[in-house]
């Protein structure tokens, strides 16, 4: 598959977007019937997210760390 040199920056940003918005709302399920019932509950996740998102950049709140890989680790142990 022929990708773009910088597509994994972005599909990082995208994935973890996807994994907060399933830890924060539980989106893998609906509890809903109908599309347009399952839609606009999806809405709802996504303005939740971003209320959450708004509220942390307001104030002040550190973004969660990240993994550190085993390289990374033996790297700072020097």
């Amino acid at each position: 598959m022929n990708r773009p040199p910088n597509r994994g920056s972005s599909d990082t940003g995208i994935e973890a977007t996807i994994s907060q918005t399933v830890r924060r709302t539980g989106i893998r399920h609906t509890r809903y019937t109908g599309m347009d019932k399952t839609y606009l509950g999806y809405l709802f996740a996504a303005a939740a997210v971003n209320i959450v998102r708004i509220d942390a950049w307001l104030t002040g709140t550190p973004l969660g760390q990240t993994r550190t890989s085993h390289l990374t680790r033996l790297e700072l142990a020097t």
